[in-house]
């Protein structure tokens, strides 16, 4: 008995402190080979997960049975204890007919070895005798199978520790080596190369996911058989459009079977393919796929438990990486506006030292970059007398955009007018500088005082020539008249016709003069206001009467809204009475056996001010949205065909808006094409002036 308890103990230490699973089972048979326990004939053979098969890992006592033997479902006495995972003895073995034979013939116990429930293998135990083992060999055995079970779950729960920490560490390495990487095309293939060497496969392909076209295209591939980059695939067509489609993970035992395979890989000699989905959150990026071309290996869960671990990585890389690539095409983008800007610009840190600027800025103060950069852009470009000012402008530039026109100092000591645009650089909320645009409007300036320039001594002309032109034609007017009424007296009425139509022909163009006049004292600066305290409906019976026949003309029906209290106003009453009648008769111009209207009225205003306003309403040929605003043009009406249909010069609505703008007021526009047009004028009552 103690020496039987010595054995017992001995295995027991040998089992426990075994420290990989052949240790346990070479520690197992050896200590029940012990000469204290009697065991001659021993094996353990533990369960192939893939085949079912029992193979062999540990005997003692089988001379002739070869190493790693498989015993396959089905066979053996052994098979008992695996299906109900429990002891069975055999007494005679001989008269059993799934007995495997041995060398011994005798008797057989066959004890499971379980894990979590499931068997994972067997111990078999043989005597050469007949009927040679009892209840204590059961218990011993039973014994010497459940240490050796609990040591082998420990050494796997150590395994599978040590297996997901090297797990972890291959990915966090894989993940280091990716992020490093930023370039998208280097990203990709080294995804398919980390997944290849951490999975243990023959190769594989890496996709991208295109939206807007919903397809996949290969972009990385490796050992596949064929260099398949650029092949497109839709999604649900083959491995990857599948895991794209379902964004589940797919295992493809047998590929040359599948019917699910693309036309695109029926020339890949591949066994088996596993692919998943690359996935942030639920939005695809791609897929990844990877193959064994060996008909022995086959994918199974633990792969794609470890292809899943790998996925969401890559999947973050690849990310990272189109992301970098964008944001590096936006920044070149960018730069490259900036460099072949035709505007200076220049960028400045917070204590307003140039960091950098275009070639732009280097011609048109010319400063080399080398020159500007790390400089006070005031100290470089201002004098001391304009230096005050431009810091200002420079320091309000960093918390807000501003806009101004200035002058400014080249490294020669000549100077340029320039437009300036200053604006702060804030990023993520925080301003970290700020930006500078200089536009040389040198030219344009010089242009706009010879434009000016040019304008004036055309109004001059124009005014002068007005002036020279309006004595003869007057003379000619006059004589007509006299020639008229003599004739008319003398009883000649055959020629009274033709001088009519001289006359006529005189006054419009004597307006057309008087209009042209107007018009160039008011370019000239030479139009005076001539400021009165008038009462606006006297003016407005006066503008009335005056206008009366030109409504009449067209059969037009005149309606007149001036409230008896409206009141008097201050202003140029000339210049009034020259704005209504001129609305008055392009109304009865443009209508044609309508209604025209004149409402007058006195309104408040915010400022607490009073305006009075006018407002003419036709019900004649109206205009096209497009054609109001050029009305107001000098010689343009709404459109060609309209002078030659109803005549004009096209200066009346310009000098009229001109006149209302001199007294502080304004003329707005709203009509209708075929409905007709209402002129509104607001001035203020108490006579301010522009």
């Amino acid at each position: 008995q103690a020496r039987q308890r010595a054995a017992l103990l001995r295995l027991t230490t040998g089992i426990v402190s075994a420290r990989g699973e052949d240790e346990v089972y070479e520690s197992m048979v050896k200590g029940l080979h012990d000469e204290a326990l009697g065991y001659s004939f021993l094996g353990v053979f533990i369960i192939d997960p893939e085949t079912g098969d029992r193979v062999l890992r540990a005997s003692i006592g089988w001379p002739g049975v070869p190493e790693n033997w498989r015993v396959h479902r089905g066979e053996g006495l052994s098979e008992r204890a695996v299906v109900d995972g429990r002891l069975h003895y055999t007494a005679d073995v001989t008269r059993e007919s799934h007995y495997l034979p041995t060398l011994v013939r005798g008797s057989e116990v066959d004890v499971p070895l379980s894990l979590d429930g499931a068997t994972i293998g067997v111990l078999v135990v043989e005597s050469g005798e007949r009927d040679a083992f009892d209840e204590e060999d059961f218990e011993i055995l039973q014994a010497a199978a459940d240490q050796a079970s609990v040591a082998i779950a420990r050494l796997r729960l150590l395994e599978a520790e040590r297996r997901r920490a090297d797990e972890h560490k291959a990915l966090l390495d894989t993940l280091s080596d990716l992020a490093s990487e930023l370039e998208l095309s280097r990203v990709l293939q080294a995804v398919i190369e980390r997944a290849v060497t951490q999975l243990g496969v023959t190769g594989g392909e890496v996709a991208i996911y295109e939206e807007e076209r919903r397809e996949l295209v290969i972009v990385a591939s490796r050992s596949i058989g064929k260099d398949s980059s650029g092949t497109r695939l839709k999604l649900g067509e083959g491995a990857m459009g599948v895991v794209a489609q379902t964004l589940e993970p797919l295992i493809v035992p047998s590929y040359h079977e599948w019917t699910g395979r693309s036309k695109s890989y029926s020339d890949v000699t591949v066994h088996s393919v596993m692919a998943a989905p690359l996935l942030i959150g639920r939005r695809l990026m791609g897929a990844i796929a990877t193959v064994h071309s060996d008909p022995a290996r086959v994918f199974g869960q633990e792969d794609l438990r470890l292809l899943n671990m790998f996925a969401p990585q890559a999947a973050i890389a690849i990310e990272n990486a189109r992301l970098y690539t964008a944001a590096q095409r936006q920044k070149e983008y960018f730069e490259s506006l900036v460099r072949n800007s035709p505007v200076a610009i220049v960028s400045l840190d917070l204590d307003y030292k140039i960091v950098s600027c275009n070639p732009a800025f280097e011609q048109l103060f010319g400063y080399a970059s080398e020159e500007a950069i790390g400089r006070s852009l005031d100290e470089l470009i201002t004098t001391e007398d304009t230096r005050s000012e431009a810091e200002a402008y420079t320091q309000e530039a960093k918390d807000r955009p501003v806009h101004g026109i200035g002058r400014r100092r080249r490294k020669d000591h000549a100077f340029v007018d320039v437009e300036i645009l200053g604006v702060p650089v804030v990023v993520e909320g925080e301003r970290v500088g700020l930006m500078a645009l200089y536009h040389d409007i040198t030219e344009l300036l010089q242009a706009r005082k010879e434009a000016e320039a040019a304008n004036s001594a055309k109004s001059q002309f124009l005014a002068n020539m007005s002036h020279e032109l309006r004595t003869p034609l007057n003379a000619i007017i006059g004589y007509s008249e006299m020639l008229q009424e003599e004739i008319e007296d003398l009883g000649h009425t055959e020629f009274g016709v033709d001088l009519g139509k001289i006359r006529t022909a005189g006054r419009h163009l004597l307006a057309l003069i008087n209009d042209v006049l107007d018009l160039s004292k008011i370019e000239a600066g030479k139009m005076e206001l001539y400021l009165e305290e008038f009462d606006i409906g006297t003016m407005v019976e006066d503008v009335v009467t005056t206008a009366r026949p030109l409504i009449d003309r067209n059969a037009n029906r005149l309606e007149v809204l001036c409230p008896g209290d409206v009141g008097r106003m201050q202003g140029d009453l000339t210049k009034v009475r020259q704005m209504l009648l001129n609305l008055l008769s392009n109304a009865s111009k443009f209508t044609n056996e309508g209604s025209i209207t004149l409402a007058v009225a006195r309104e408040q205003r915010a400022d607490d001010g009073e305006v009075i306003v006018f407002r003419v309403r036709d019900t004649g040929i109206g205009m096209l949205r497009e054609e109001q605003e050029r009305v107001f043009e000098a010689f343009s009406q709404a459109e060609a065909s309209t002078t030659r249909r109803f005549g004009g010069t096209g200066l009346g609505l310009a000098i009229s808006r001109r006149f209302c703008q001199m007294m502080g007021g304004d003329i707005e526009l709203d009509s209708e094409s075929g409905i007709g047009s209402t002129f509104t004028i607001r001035i203020p009552a108490n006579g301010s002036t522009e």
